[in-house]
């Protein structure tokens, strides 16, 4: 099994929340994609974007892949949720690696 992570931002970039039904489409995603997922709840986090720290508040998705195939699925779906979520990045884990993916 292979450990994935994704933190995804409650609101969008101009501080509007996200739908109910956004995060079920997310959710069914998961669901779909890789049977199943762990909802971490709430994180809050910040980070340096040059003159301004932002700091923000995300839900942690905790997502097992049966195998390293599926490597590629998960990394789909992040980026499907980066455009859905209107984040400029997103903050990603597989198997314990960090990665932001950004524009």
């Amino acid at each position: 099994m292979i450990k994935t992570l994704l933190l995804v931002p409650i609101r969008d970039n101009d501080g509007r929340p996200f739908s109910p039904e956004d995060w079920k489409e997310l959710e069914q995603k998961l669901l779909r994609n890789f049977g199943g997922f762990t909802d971490g709840g709430l994180v809050r986090g910040a980070w340096n974007g040059g003159d301004t720290v932002y700091r923000d508040t995300n839900r942690r998705f905790e997502v097992a892949l049966d195998s390293w195939t599926k490597a590629p699925q998960f990394l789909d779906l992040a980026h499907w949720t980066r455009t859905h979520f209107r984040q400029a990045a997103l903050y990603i884990e597989v198997a314990g690696i960090p990665e932001i993916l950004g524009e």
